[in-house]
């Protein structure tokens, strides 16, 4: 009888171990991948650990990152939204997605021109940010999920620009020595 109870203990732990592993459809724990027009549409993916997700294409419900992982996202669709939290990092040159939510110690670089950042308004009245993309000089708008997501952006200059910066300082200092 013991045994019995011990073992149906056991079995129910394990289901709900394997419950909290699969809440996403979709799981990229580990390794490079890649998400493009191949993938049927999933409702959710996440991207955990030490993964890192390279978005090509398709469409998605919500893209969650946790837990240190990586992800560029070049173009397809988030229906939903573009979530990242615990250290993980995202870098968007392109794509489509209604909100942005990021919390912890993560981080969104986007590659965008002309980007205008509105503190009010927006889907949850959280704000939202305009611009254009570098990759392909789409125009985008997406709303923030929290007043503090807007602090986690970072703006990623146009590499030509830098030069220009660069080789414009250089003749100063040349010219002031």
């Amino acid at each position: 009888m013991r045994k019995k109870i011990i073992f149906m203990i056991l079995i129910i732990l394990a289901m709900l171990a394997e419950t909290n592993l699969a809440r996403a459809d979709l799981v990229f724990d580990s390794g490079y991948n890649i998400f493009d027009d191949s993938y049927p549409y999933y409702d959710e993916v996440w991207v955990i650990n030490d993964a890192h997700l390279d978005v090509l294409g398709g469409a998605m419900g919500k893209l969650e990152l946790m837990h240190y992982a990586t992800a560029n996202i070049y173009d397809g669709e988030i229906l939903l939204r573009l979530a990242i939290r615990d250290n993980t990092t995202a870098s968007i040159h392109g794509g489509i997605f209604p909100k942005l939510g990021a919390w912890d110690d993560s981080l969104v670089d986007l590659y965008a021109y002309d980007v205008t950042y509105h503190p009010t308004g927006g889907l949850d009245n959280h704000g939202w940010i305009e611009g254009t993309y570098y990759s392909n000089d789409t125009p985008f708008s997406f709303s923030l999920d929290t007043d503090a997501t807007y602090s986690h952006i970072s703006i990623v200059p146009e590499p030509t620009s830098i030069l220009l910066l660069s080789v414009g300082m250089i003749g100063v200092r040349a010219k002031c020595a």
